[in-house]
């Protein structure tokens, strides 16, 4: 085997193991829905568009923000109830309940098809890890047993596409990058990002967009089900695992 050789996969969490965006919605309703009642009051919570702002605003004021969003989460949540407490104790106690309320709601995915038959015949073959950053709990979610680790933007202080994560996984395993194979849904955070760092890359495009990058198109999967790789160009379909083997 030579240094060339694959021998980690890693993944990315969400919109690549299941579909982020009615999680996040369900979460965030209940918990404004709790933390309404709790204090008896209804908050002007505002638009998306002054969710956006307000947390580019937090990040602004504490940078570490960027990269830990459950912090970032308490911060934005410490905003809109504050003027309820006198107490900074209080406050803070009432804010981490809230949090729990998002952070359980946050774990209830629905893997795609096919993910956790993948993920069990894959890690009984080769090494797997988590690079995300977000702030799913795999234990909570109950895929922890296929991988070795789970790397965070909390972890390595840096989002993807920085090549830290990359880094931090090759230092874990005891490998060279050159030995990584990542796949994730974002065309810049998983694909540039991993291929920036000297990794291999699949795109996961269970939605079916149009590559927009101006580096060449990457092999693709959409299938967990089936475990196949699409390769767009000749219009066929391998297994991942003739992808490693010819990548080896």
């Amino acid at each position: 085997m030579t240094n060339k050789s694959i021998k980690v996969i890693t993944f990315d969490l969400d919109d690549t193991f299941w579909d982020i965006t009615p999680v996040i919605i369900k979460a965030e309703i209940e918990t404004r829905k709790w933390v309404e009642k709790q204090l008896d009051s209804n908050i002007e919570w505002g638009s998306l568009e002054d969710f956006i702002n307000l947390r580019k605003k937090l990040i602004a004021e504490n940078y570490t923000l960027e990269y830990d969003l459950s912090a970032l989460r308490k911060a934005s949540l410490k905003y809109h109830v504050e003027r309820f407490f006198e107490n900074k104790t209080d406050l803070d106690n009432f804010v981490n309940e809230a949090f729990v309320i998002f952070f359980n709601y946050r774990q209830q995915v629905k893997l795609f098809a096919g993910v956790k038959k993948f993920l069990k015949k894959m890690s009984a073959e080769i090494d797997l890890g988590i690079l995300t950053n977000g702030n799913a709990d795999i234990k909570l979610i109950g895929i922890d047993k296929f991988f070795k680790c789970s790397i965070s933007s909390k972890d390595v202080y840096s989002n993807k596409p920085d090549p830290k994560h990359f880094e931090e996984a090759a230092r874990f395993f005891n490998v060279n990058i050159n030995q990584i194979l990542h796949i994730g849904d974002d065309p810049i955070n998983d694909v540039r990002g991993a291929l920036d760092a000297g990794a291999h890359a699949i795109w996961f495009n269970k939605k079916c967009l149009v590559w927009n990058e101006t580096t060449a198109m990457p092999v693709v999967i959409d299938d967990w089900e089936k475990g196949y790789i699409k390769i767009p160009c000749y219009c066929k379909r391998v297994r991942v695992k003739k992808v490693i083997e010819e990548a080896n």
